[in-house]
C-alpha cells in the first residue's frame, strides 16, 4: 500500500476544493482498494487530475507504465483544455514507444503552412513545377 504523504495530501485538496470528499478516500480510489470517493471512479479521479496537477506532481500517484495505459483516447477526450489534452495525447505515445511527428509538422498542418508568412514560396514552387511539367 502506497503511504499518503503531506504532499500528496496537499495535491489531492487543491484537487478537492469544491467537494466533501475525504481525501483518504480518494487516494484508496487512486490506489485502487476502493471502487468509488463519493461519484468518483479512479478514470474521473485522473482526469480532474490531469486537468489541475503538475506532470511531476502526477507521477507521485502513478507509474509512467500505469499512465501509457490510462492516457488513451477515450478518457483524454474528456478534458476539457484542448492544449493540455494535446499535450497528454503526445505524451501517452511517447510513454508506450509510438512514433511521435514534431509539433505542427504533420500532413494535418500542410494546408496550414501554406497560408503563413512564406506562403509566396509555396505558390511559386507550384507554378514552376506546372510549367515544367507542361500543365
Amino acid at each position: 500500500m502506497k503511504e499518503l504523504t503531506k504532499e500528496k495530501y496537499r495535491c489531492l485538496k487543491r484537487i478537492n476544493w469544491d467537494y466533501t470528499i475525504s481525501i483518504e478516500d480518494m487516494f484508496a480510489v487512486i490506489n485502487g482498494e476502493k471502487s468509488h470517493a463519493g461519484h468518483w471512479n479512479q478514470n474521473d479521479l485522473l482526469i480532474r487530475m490531469l486537468e489541475r496537477l503538475s506532470w511531476y506532481d502526477l507521477l507521485d500517484f502513478f507509474a509512467p507504465d500505469m499512465l501509457a495505459q490510462k492516457l488513451n483516447p477515450d478518457l483524454l477526450s474528456r478534458i476539457r483544455n484542448k492544449e493540455k489534452r494535446t499535450k497528454y495525447e503526445r505524451l501517452g505515445k511517447i510513454l508506450r514507444g509510438e512514433t511521435v511527428s514534431f509539433t505542427k509538422w504533420g500532413a494535418e498542418y500542410s494546408e496550414e503552412s501554406r497560408d503563413t508568412l512564406f506562403s509566396n514560396r509555396w505558390h511559386s514552387t507550384e507554378l514552376l513545377f506546372q510549367d515544367l511539367n507542361g500543365k
